[in-house]
């Protein structure tokens, strides 16, 4: 680690010293919870265990249920800062005691020969790569994400809204508060403990990382029930990809997805290697519970972990009855973790998996309807040139081994495969190879073909790249070259990557203070507007930095604005909406606006000849930002004039 940080430090400074800030804060959102499932696990009556699974289940059972946890008392408004503080001082407490007591009866366990330490080094220079981007605050990173559009969308500005509301509720405006919302439980409780929301971002991409070494840790676990050797190639294997480095640059929810998901089919792994019955049937829950907190996390979590674990299940358990038996009891545990998110969403909306299935539940909560409901399913689907399955399979091509920027890398992938082929094969290897074939048709048939929707086959991937070891030293050197050259291979295209689109470690300030390029509108917000100032933000939905009342509308809800728009007779009755709801600024986003009418759609009464109208009759130009490359409109920011409303308003949407 020592290394690492050196390294860091030569690169960037400020990344250094961001590291070291901010995973401190990331460490006290994250530790307790580890040390609350230690003292979880008598309860599962899991009997004796070596002590790397009790890390690994302590760690995952204690962040998932402390989310659960945020989840329940936000809902109840319990969201206070000093509440939470004192909530994680006492499973700290705990957990240390539960450790101390446990840790003396830690049978020894054998050790991997000296040679074989020198290969995790091979993860450090991707350490430093993440470290690097983890370093840079929300909304600088990465292209092919919109620039992390999704984070400042909802990842982190719904529990920025929670925060101001007091507690966690339904959003009209905002289909995404629907989504299973495990991780950003964690950065909504990092934002409550640190007392900020603004510059928690960059703390959150730490605990985004946090999780991705938690899944290299799952890997290297589940290896190491097979040999050490077995171990440290799905280990390496899995933190030589070039995704967790560019994962740990967004304060996504991937990084959960994958820890959760491969700590349940370790579980999975663990329950085949015992005997007893009654044991198999408790990891078997475990392994349940787990792959709930998978699907707590994004809904692609069911289809993508819980049903493929399921189905192999079927094969993995001899006869029909305990194959049977096995997966009820699997189910029924994943359903126990996974529910709070269905009850939430079946409450609020009607539709525990709210917006999908809707065909079925025919939920239209207020800001949604069926109008809403054909657009959100038409942006999901896949385009026609790709719905045949060559053009399918080519994507599966481009978007793994193909990837232009190898994150998958050739050989997590070459292991997996070739690694089936010159020995024995067992009934877990035919296990993990079903489960990464069901994630496969599952992309292919139920995805609109993203790349970031394939990180899930990482976890079977890298078990099979552990299975490949074999019994043999000859194997086990072979193996361990091919990682050797694979992780060379990944890091030049990973350091390509970030001198191409990287930085070296941007604070927030220079996003919300309007210093980085393209976000100048936002230091004219945070800093000209007044404190009393209401702004409505038209086109755009990234409101985590706006630090003024603020309302957006995603592009699949009903927009207000839009629906006044379109019924009024004229501008005044426009004006006369916007000062009745008080607002006293419009920003108007029209490169967004742009990029929305050529993909999900987006009325074509908002214009620029609109808004010249409204100039005459209450509107004036506050402000005109160019646009960061030079051509075409970008941001105008409007101020509503304070007069009376001159005639009666229509009621608005």
């Amino acid at each position: 680690m020592v290394l690492v940080l050196a390294a860091l430090g030569l690169i960037s400074p400020y990344a250094l010293l961001s590291s070291i800030v901010d995973g401190l804060a990331s460490a006290i959102v994250m530790v307790p919870p580890c040390l609350l499932g230690i003292c979880l696990l008598p309860l599962l009556r899991l009997g004796e265990m070596p002590l790397r699974w009790q890390v690994l289940l302590g760690a995952a059972l204690g962040i998932g249920f402390t989310a659960l946890l945020v989840l329940i008392l936000g809902l109840a408004g319990l969201l206070h800062r000093e509440l939470w503080i004192g909530i994680l001082a006492v499973l700290a407490l705990l957990g240390l005691i539960r450790l101390r007591h446990f840790s003396n009866r830690e049978p020894s366990n054998p050790r991997s020969p000296a040679k074989a330490s020198y290969s995790w080094l091979l993860l450090a220079p991707f350490l430093v790569l993440a470290l690097l981007a983890a370093a840079n605050a929300p909304g600088v990173l990465w292209r092919e994400e919109g620039y992390g559009y999704d984070i400042l969308e909802y990842h982190l500005a719904l529990p920025k809204e929670y925060v101001q509301e007091g507690r966690i509720t339904y959003a009209p405006h905002n289909v995404y508060a629907n989504f299973p919302a495990n991780v950003e439980m964690l950065y909504l409780l990092a934002m409550v403990v640190h007392g900020d929301v603004y510059d928690i971002g960059t703390t959150a991409n730490f605990i985004h990382l946090f999780l991705a070494v938690l899944a290299v840790y799952a890997a290297w676990v589940m290896g190491r029930e097979w040999s050490p050797a077995a171990g440290l190639a799905s280990a390496v294997g899995l933190g030589t990809v070039g995704w967790l480095a560019y994962l740990c640059g967004l304060a996504y929810v991937e990084n959960g997805l994958l820890f959760f998901g491969g700590a349940s089919l370790a579980a999975v792994v663990r329950a085949a290697s015992l005997s007893s019955v009654a044991a198999q049937r408790r990891w078997l829950i475990v392994a349940g519970l787990l792959a709930g907190l998978a699907c707590g996390c994004k809904y692609t979590g069911v289809a993508m972990v819980a049903i493929p674990i399921a189905l192999g299940l079927l094969f993995l358990v001899r006869g029909i009855r305990q194959s049977i038996t096995a997966v009820a009891v699997y189910s029924l545990a994943c359903a126990i973790t996974f529910s709070p998110w269905l009850v939430k969403n079946a409450a609020m909306t009607g539709n525990p998996v709210f917006p999908l299935a809707n065909s079925v539940f025919q939920a239209y909560p207020p800001g949604w309807g069926p109008v809403e409901q054909e657009r959100w399913d038409r942006g999901h689907s896949i385009s026609d040139k790709e719905r045949a399955w060559p053009a399918r399979l080519r994507a599966l091509w481009r978007h793994t081994v193909a990837d232009h920027d190898h994150r998958f890398g050739p050989a997590i992938v070459f292991l997996a495969l070739a690694g089936l082929v010159g020995r024995v094969r067992q009934r877990l290897d035919a296990f993990l190879t079903l489960v990464l074939a069901v994630q496969v048709v599952v992309w292919l048939w139920m995805t609109h073909l993203y790349a970031r929707f394939a990180i899930p086959m990482l976890m079977p991937l890298a078990a099979l790249a552990g299975r490949s070891v074999g019994a043999t030293s000859r194997r086990a050197a072979v193996t361990m070259g091919v990682l050797v050259l694979g992780a060379v291979w990944n890091l030049s295209f990973a350091i390509r990557f970030q001198k191409t689109e990287g930085a070296l470690g941007v604070p927030a300030s220079w996003l919300y203070e309007g210093r980085e390029r393209g976000f100048e509108y936002l230091g004219y917000i945070n800093n000209e507007l007044p404190e009393t100032a209401r702004l409505l933000m038209v086109g755009d939905a990234r409101a985590y930095y706006v630090k003024r009342l603020v309302d957006y509308t995603v592009v699949f809800n009903a927009n207000p604005f839009v629906a006044i728009v379109e019924q009024a007779q004229d501008g005044n009755a426009v004006i006369d909406w916007l000062r009745r709801n008080e607002y006293t600024h419009v920003l108007v986003h029209w490169a967004e606006i742009d990029r929305l009418r050529r993909t999900y759609g987006f009325s074509n009464r908002i214009t620029q000849e609109l808004f010249s109208e409204l100039s005459r009759t209450g509107l004036s130009l506050a402000s005109a930002f160019p646009h960061p490359s030079g051509g075409g409109a970008y941001i105008d920011l409007y101020e509503v004039w304070s007069a009376s409303p001159s005639q009666p308003v229509p009621d608005g949407p």
